[in-house]
Order: C-alpha cells, then structure tokens, then sequence
C-alpha cells in the first residue's frame, strides 16, 4: 500500500500488513508523525477488470487471425501479397501428405436397424509412401444427384469418420467402416476425402 505524509506528502510504499488496522508512523523527511489507518486497494479490482479485457482482446486477435488465416485465404492475399507463398507451402505439403495414401476398394451398403436405414461405406487405405504416415481423418460428404432439378435437391450430409488406428507403416493397409443414419436410397452424389494436414 501507498502511505502519504499528510505534511510534506511524500509517498512511501509499505506492506499492508505493517500497518495492519492502524498504526502510528512517522515521516522520515519532515519528521511529521500521525495515525496511519488501513487503507484498502481499491484499484485491485480495476486490475482485475484491465487484466480481463487484455486477456480478451488477445484471444480476440488470436481468433480473428487464425480465421482469416484459414477461411479468407483471398482475402488476405488482397491485403497481404506475400502471404500466397504461405499458403503455397501448406498446400504443397497437403498435396504431399494426399499422395502418400491410396484409397481402394471402396463400396457402399444399405442396412435397416430398429426401423431405421443407415447408409454404410467401407474401403481400404494404404500407406503408399516410404515414410510412417498419421492416419488421417475421412470426410464423407453426400448430396442429391446434381442433375436434378434444384426444388427437388433436399438432402445433403457431411460427416467424418477417425480412425482406429493412430499410425500407419509403410505399404500398411487398414479398413474403415462408417454409417449414416437416415439415408435416402437414390440419386445419391458421394465424395470422400482425406483430412490430412
């Protein structure tokens, strides 16, 4: 706490519990003396206030940046040029990371459960690299057959499916497997990806 000589004013900077409930001081430049009584910190809670609001401005800016950085690629492109070789080098080594796997014998099956249809779909992946190789997240994605009127396009779901598996050696194979509940039967549009970093 901030003590004060009510005479000279100079200001001294003492521990709160030397004065505790009050106690008599005394001022080393002017020799005044008087009761010094507790004095509470009133600007701890605007420290707190301050320390909230600069700790919610930055994660602001951090959110704010990573979402620009990854959902307004061209917009931040117009503001800042140099930042197209950035995005060149991660899709450089998302296309890398895309060519170490193979997907195969991928096929689609419809089952009833409980009264319920589910749309399944299974395959195979294949590390076709020479290096051990994160599995990646599968995003399926299936909408109404393009082709169709667009009044009679009703249906669009997109769900991703982890594997079980973490790693995967070189030329390793694994099966996933994955359903959907609540699928129609026809003019179905399919669209598998590989969630790679």
């Amino acid at each position: 706490m901030i003590v004060t000589c009510p005479s000279c004013h100079n200001k001294y900077s003492v521990q709160a519990e030397a004065i505790g409930d009050g106690k008599l001081v005394r001022c080393v430049i002017c020799g005044t003396t008087w009761q010094q009584e507790a004095v509470s910190e009133p600007h701890n809670g605007s420290v707190r206030v301050m320390e909230t609001i600069k700790w919610t401005f930055f994660w602001s800016v951090v959110f704010i940046s990573l979402f620009l950085l990854f959902f307004a690629k061209s917009t931040v492109i117009k503001i800042w040029p140099p930042a197209s070789s950035f995005y060149d080098l991660i899709s450089k080594n998302s296309e890398k990371k895309q060519k170490s796997f193979k997907m195969s014998n991928v096929s689609n099956f419809f089952i009833q459960r409980d009264g319920k249809l589910y749309m399944g779909l299974k395959g195979e992946l294949v590390n076709v690299s020479n290096e051990v190789q994160i599995l990646p997240s599968i995003t399926i994605s299936l909408k109404d057959d393009d082709h169709l009127p667009p009044k009679d396009v009703h249906f669009k779901k997109i769900w991703t499916h982890d594997m079980v598996y973490k790693k995967i050696l070189p030329n390793q194979k694994v099966t996933f497997e994955t359903e959907l509940q609540s699928i129609p039967y026809n003019n179905l549009v399919c669209d598998i990806k590989l969630d790679v970093l």
